[in-house]
C-alpha cells in the first residue's frame, strides 16, 4: 500500500429511537445507488439480527474478570426489555449504513484525505462483498467496524500487487471484557496478574487485536478467538501466522476506543484517524446524490 491506512470514525447520533430511525432511513436512501443487492440486504438484515444470541465468547460478561458487576459502566448494554432491544437494533443498522457512507464519500470526495485519484460520483463502482462478507470496492482496500458508540471504516488505495486484505476493529473502552473463553491460558495468566483496571483495559486491547486479525483473514467467527495470539501485555504491533497465511496488526490510539488495524503479509504502518459528525457525513452523502 503506497498510502498508510486511514480510519474514518463517526459517532452514532445521540437521539431517541424515533429519531434514530429517521437517521437510518436517510442514510439508507442516500446509499442506495452505491450498494449492491447483497450489501443492502446485509445492512437491513443485520439490525434485526443484532439482538439474537451470540456465541459465549462474544457475549459481554464482566464476571469473567470482575467479581462484582453491579456497577457496570455500559448503561446502554445493561438496558433490558423491548425498548432497549429496539434501540440496539436501530443503532446496529445505522452504524452499518454510516460505515458504508464513510467509504463512499471518502472515495468520491478524496481531496481532504490527500489521495491522488478522484472519481465522478455517477461513475463510482458499487460496494459489493466477497464470499466472506468483506466489502469490495474496485481500486480500494477497506473494512468496517462498529463499537456500539461509533461507526468505523478503514481504507487505502489498492495497488497492482496481490490483493491485500485490510481490516479494522474498534471497541469502546467502557465495554466490559468478553468471556474468558476468548483468551488462551497464557493470556488469562497475563491478564490476572494486572490490577482490575489493567485487566479491563488489556482484555479489550487483546480482543480488538483478535477481531481485526480474524476479519483480515476472512475467518470471522469460524475460528475460536482463543487460538489467535495477541503478544505481551501492552504490545501495540505484531504478526500472526494463521491457517490462511501471515497477517500483521497494529493498535492505534483513539479517544474512548481501542482500535486495531490488520492486513495481509506485514505489520501495517500507523494509520491516520479522522473523525466526522453524523451531520457532516450525511451532508457529504447528499452532495454525491445530487450528481447521480
Amino acid at each position: 500500500m503506497p498510502y498508510p491506512p486511514t480510519i474514518l470514525c463517526a459517532p452514532l447520533p445521540q437521539a431517541a429511537p424515533g429519531q434514530l430511525d429517521i437517521w437510518r432511513r436517510a442514510f439508507e436512501a442516500g446509499l442506495e445507488p452505491w450498494l449492491d443487492a447483497r450489501q443492502m440486504e446485509h445492512v437491513r438484515r443485520f439490525g434485526r439480527a443484532a439482538t439474537q444470541a451470540q456465541p459465549a465468547h462474544l457475549q459481554p460478561d464482566a464476571k469473567a474478570f470482575r467479581p462484582d458487576v453491579s456497577g457496570s459502566k455500559m448503561s446502554g448494554q445493561n438496558m433490558s426489555g423491548p425498548d432497549a432491544a429496539g434501540r440496539r437494533t436501530l443503532e446496529a443498522a445505522l452504524s452499518r449504513l454510516m460505515a458504508r457512507a464513510q467509504l463512499i464519500t471518502a472515495v468520491a470526495l478524496p481531496t481532504a484525505h490527500g489521495w491522488p485519484q478522484a472519481a465522478e460520483a455517477g461513475a463510482l463502482p458499487i460496494i459489493t462483498m466477497d464470499n466472506r462478507t468483506r466489502p469490495l470496492l474496485a481500486g480500494w482496500q477497506s473494512g468496517f467496524s462498529h463499537s456500539g458508540a461509533a461507526a468505523f471504516c478503514v481504507l487505502a488505495p489498492a495497488t497492482d500487487e496481490t490483493r491485500t486484505a485490510l481490516a479494522v476493529d474498534a471497541e469502546a473502552t467502557t465495554s466490559p471484557p468478553p468471556d474468558a473463553s476468548a483468551f488462551a491460558a497464557n493470556e488469562l495468566t497475563a491478564l490476572r496478574s494486572l490490577s482490575q483496571t489493567g485487566i479491563d483495559r488489556d482484555a479489550l486491547r487483546r480482543w480488538t487485536i483478535k477481531e481485526a486479525l480474524l476479519k483480515a483473514a476472512g475467518l470471522g467467527l469460524g475460528m475460536q478467538p482463543a487460538l489467535v495470539p495477541t503478544g505481551g501485555s501492552g504490545q501495540r504491533a505484531g504478526l500472526w501466522r494463521g491457517p490462511l497465511g501471515l497477517f500483521g496488526w497494529r493498535v492505534a490510539p483513539c479517544p474512548g476506543h481501542w482500535l486495531c488495524v490488520a492486513q495481509t503479509g506485514k505489520i501495517p504502518p500507523p494509520p491516520r484517524i479522522l473523525w466526522q459528525t453524523p451531520c457532516e457525513l450525511l451532508r457529504n452523502l447528499a452532495r454525491l446524490r445530487q450528481h447521480v
